[in-house]
C-alpha cells in the first residue's frame, strides 16, 4: 500500500485566508508608513467620495486607494498623467489577495499642492466661461443699494462702510455676515450670497475679505465660491486679500478691486464723479455762456446805424465801381464787334462790285437778251431775223441776226 503523508516536513495547514491575515499583519507592520512617487495612472472618484487609482514608474505598478475622510482635505483633482508623492501605509485586500497602499495625503510634484488647486479649478471655469470679459456687467453708476458678504467680526467690513458713506451717503447697504477663514467657510460664503440674491432691489454686491496667507483666503479659490458669484443676477465686485492676491473669485466676479476698501472706493465713485462733472458742467456752461455773451456785444457794436451805414456806403462805392467797369467793358465790346462788323461789311461789298455786271460791261462784253428780256447763252436759241438788245457799258443796241455760227473762233 502507497503512504499518503506528504514528503515535506509536517507543518500546520493554513487556509487562504489565515495566509492572507498573516501577510497583512506583516505588511502593515512593515510598512506602517511609507512615501511613494510615481505617475498617476487609472483614476476613479465614486460617488462614494473614495478615490482608487495606481502609482507607476517603468519597473512597476501599485494599486493605491484613498479614502473619503482623508482625501477631503486634498485640494486639487486627481488627474492621470499627474507626478505625485504618495504618503500612507501597505495593506492587503482579502478579497482579491491583493496588497495596495492605503493613500492617506499626497503632493504633487514641481507645484504646490494650492496652486496646482487653484489651476485646475481656474481651467475648469474658463473651459465653461465663466472666466470671461464678455460676460462681465457694469457697475451701476448710482447704486441706491447694496449688499455685503464679508466676516462681521472683520476690519474689512467697517474700511468699506466707512468708505462707502464717505463718499455717499445716500446708498443703503444690506450685510450678510459670513465666515470667510476656515472649515465651512465657502459654505458660509455661499450662503451669505444666496440669501442676498433673494432681495430683489440690490443693484450691487461686494465680495470681501482682508489680506492672509493662501491659506486663509482659500474659501474664494473654491469652486462652491466660485459657482456662487458666476450665479449672481447682479454685478458682483470682489475685494479679496490685498493688490498682490488674486483669487477665483477675483476672476468670476463682474469687477476685481485689489482691496476692501479699493472695492467700496469703486461702488461709490458714482456720486463723487458726477458730482464732478456737474461742477465741471456748471463751469464750463458759465464760461460757454459768458464767451458768447462777448460775441453777441460785439457784433451789436458792429450793427449800430453809424458804421452800418459807413459799412453799407463802403459796399455801395465797391459796387458802383464794379457796375462801371462792366460798363465800360461792354461798350468797349459792342464797339469792337460794330467795327469787326463794319470792315467785313466792306470787305464783302468790295467782293461783289468786282463780280457784278458792270464792272464785266466795263472791260468790254455786252449781255445780249431778246425783247421779253431772255439772256442769249447759246446760239440756236436765235435766227436769223431775230431783233435782240446788246446791253453796253453806256447804253444799248437794238440789233437783227442776219447768221448764227456754232463757233465763233
Amino acid at each position: 500500500m502507497h503512504s499518503l503523508k506528504p514528503n515535506y516536513p509536517l507543518r500546520a495547514v493554513l487556509t487562504v485566508g489565515q495566509l492572507t491575515n498573516q501577510i497583512k499583519d506583516i505588511l502593515e507592520t512593515t510598512f506602517d508608513f511609507v512615501l511613494v512617487a510615481g505617475e498617476v495612472s487609472n483614476a476613479k472618484i465614486y460617488p462614494s467620495g473614495h478615490w482608487y487609482f495606481s502609482l507607476k514608474d517603468q519597473d512597476a505598478t501599485i494599486s493605491c486607494v484613498s479614502f473619503k475622510k482623508n482625501n477631503q482635505y486634498i485640494k486639487f483633482k486627481l488627474e492621470d498623467g499627474m507626478m505625485v508623492v504618495a504618503k500612507g501605509k501597505l495593506s492587503v485586500y482579502g478579497p482579491r489577495g491583493s496588497y495596495q497602499m492605503v493613500v492617506t495625503s499626497i503632493e504633487p510634484v514641481g507645484i504646490g499642492e494650492w496652486q496646482l488647486a487653484f489651476e485646475q479649478l481656474k481651467e475648469t471655469l474658463i473651459k465653461e466661461g465663466l472666466i470671461s470679459d464678455q460676460r462681465r456687467r457694469p457697475i451701476p453708476m448710482l447704486p441706491r443699494k447694496i449688499g455685503i458678504v464679508t466676516s462681521s467680526a472683520g476690519a474689512a467690513l467697517q474700511d468699506i462702510l466707512n468708505t462707502i458713506h464717505r463718499r455717499n451717503k445716500s446708498v443703503n447697504i444690506v450685510i450678510a455676515p459670513a465666515k470667510v477663514q476656515g472649515e465651512g467657510s465657502a459654505e458660509s460664503i455661499r450662503d451669505a450670497l444666496h440669501m442676498l440674491y433673494e432681495m430683489n432691489d440690490l443693484d450691487c454686491i461686494i465680495v470681501a475679505r482682508g489680506g492672509g496667507s493662501i491659506e486663509d483666503l482659500w474659501s474664494f479659490n473654491t469652486e462652491i465660491v466660485a459657482r456662487a458669484v458666476a450665479s449672481s443676477p447682479v454685478p458682483i465686485i470682489s475685494g479679496v486679500g490685498h493688490e498682490t492676491d488674486v483669487t477665483i473669485c477675483d476672476l468670476v466676479a463682474d469687477l476685481r478691486a485689489p482691496t476692501p476698501t479699493a472695492a467700496a472706493e469703486l461702488v461709490a465713485r458714482g456720486y463723487e464723479e458726477l458730482l464732478n462733472k456737474w461742477t465741471y458742467l456748471r463751469r464750463h456752461m458759465v464760461s460757454t455762456i459768458d464767451d458768447r455773451l462777448i460775441r453777441v456785444q460785439r457784433r451789436l457794436t458792429q450793427l449800430s446805424p453809424e458804421k452800418s451805414l459807413l459799412r453799407y456806403q463802403d459796399r455801395l462805392r465797391h459796387l458802383s465801381s464794379r457796375v462801371a467797369f462792366a460798363r465800360q467793358l461792354m461798350t468797349d465790346k459792342v464797339e469792337h464787334r460794330i467795327a469787326t462788323s463794319r470792315h467785313r461789311w466792306w470787305q464783302q461789298s468790295q467782293k461783289l462790285q468786282a463780280l457784278g455786271p458792270q464792272q464785266v460791261l466795263g472791260r468790254g462784253f455786252s449781255v445780249i437778251r431778246k425783247e421779253d428780256g431772255t439772256i442769249i447763252r447759246d446760239f440756236s436759241s436765235v435766227h436769223p431775223g431775230d431783233r435782240l438788245e446788246a446791253l453796253l457799258e453806256s447804253g444799248r443796241l437794238i440789233v437783227e441776226v442776219k447768221e448764227t455760227q456754232e463757233n465763233w473762233w
